[in-house]
């Protein structure tokens, strides 16, 4: 995988975070015409729209490429563990603290701006990959294995049981070293 292709999915990771800041920074009070009107007018409002579309859309691409991928090795499955609670904690960690983010302050943005950098270089070269909401909206879960594997599917729990109870081979992808992708062909 691409270190271009893991900077997509830490944006990505971060889609709960642009739908919460687009209802924060949109105005309620107005009729949808009259507010885009407003945005229009108003070349900050404009951009900061303009950025949440875009990162919505590489959010989406990104992890609906998870649906397409090939998948071009097979593994047995021994002792999955769930880590969803991983995902979950990353979330209430970093996203709901950038909620508070003022887009009309450039020092807000700043703060914001250089922490969501520093998450991204961590989640990129610690390849976090599984740590990503979206994927879970999606339908996938991220479990580890017995050899501390990260799997990510969207198998379900008795699927994979069975699986391990028959010693059935999965088809997978190595994603990166230690995370691997098995979904339903």
């Amino acid at each position: 995988m691409t270190r271009f292709y893991k900077w997509l999915l830490f944006i990505s990771s971060y889609a709960p975070l642009y739908l919460l800041l687009a209802i924060n920074n949109y105005d309620f009070k107005l009729i949808p015409v009259e507010y885009f009107k407003t945005v229009l007018g108003s070349e900050p409002m404009l951009y900061f729209w303009i950025v949440i579309v875009i990162l919505f859309i590489i959010s989406f691409v990104a992890v609906g490429y998870f649906r397409f991928i090939s998948l071009n090795d097979s593994r047995g499955l021994i002792g999955l563990k769930p880590m969803n609670e991983s995902v979950l904690s990353y979330l209430i960690t970093y996203v709901i603290p950038l909620t508070a983010m003022n887009v009309s302050s450039t020092n807000s943005l700043v703060v914001n701006g250089l922490l969501f950098i520093i998450i991204g270089i961590v989640y990129v070269n610690s390849d976090l990959l599984y740590l990503n909401i979206l994927l879970i909206l999606f339908g996938y879960r991220v479990y580890n294995d017995a050899s501390n594997n990260v799997i990510i599917t969207n198998y379900s729990k008795d699927e994979l049981t069975n699986f391990m109870n028959t010693g059935e081979r999965v088809l997978c992808r190595k994603v990166v070293n230690g995370v691997y992708l098995m979904r339903r062909p």
